[in-house]
Formats: structure tokens, C-alpha cells, sequence
């Protein structure tokens, strides 16, 4: 049985650093995911999982919100590029 793709298509690689308390928690963290038989175990997901409720919790900014920020037409274009290319002045 293969394994299933938990990524989106979107998803782009980033480095973060995390100290051994940090680790430590993060492999907690996967482990208790997994004892309860949830699926969301890797580190980018419980990354990602944490980022949503710091900014729902704290924030005070919907998951909504952000996604239809980044929202796309069915051409592909991203709905929020709605940016005006001025011409370069001489002499500035």
C-alpha cells in the first residue's frame, strides 16, 4: 500500500531551527498524534497546525480569512494580484 500524499501541491520547503527542548516537544507532539491514531504527525504539519491556532487564538485571524487571501481563479491567477507596473521615470 503506498503512502498517502498529505502535502498541497502549493507547499514550499523552509528551514527552521529548533533547540532540544523544542525537538523534544515536536517528537511529543507527533507521538501523542499518533497514540490517538490521528494522521497529522510530520513536523510540517504540527508546524502548520500550531501557526493556524496561534493566529485564530491570539491573532484573532480566521483560517478563512488567509485562505481566501490566497484564493485562486479557476485560471489559475492568484485573485489578490492586482498589482499596477508604473513605468520607469528618467532621471530617478
Amino acid at each position: 500500500m503506498s503512502k498517502r500524499k498529505r502535502l498541497d501541491d502549493d507547499a514550499e520547503q523552509v528551514a527552521i531551527y529548533l533547540n532540544t527542548a523544542q525537538r523534544v516537544a515536536m517528537n511529543l507532539i507527533a507521538e501523542r498524534r499518533k497514540k490517538r491514531g490521528e494522521e497529522r504527525t510530520s513536523p510540517s504539519e504540527i508546524v502548520a497546525d500550531g501557526l493556524w491556532k496561534i493566529l485564530s487564538e491570539i491573532e484573532g485571524i480566521s483560517r478563512r480569512k488567509i485562505e481566501e487571501l490566497v484564493a485562486t481563479k479557476s485560471d489559475g491567477n492568484r485573485e489578490t494580484d492586482k498589482v499596477k507596473l508604473f513605468p520607469k521615470v528618467e532621471g530617478s
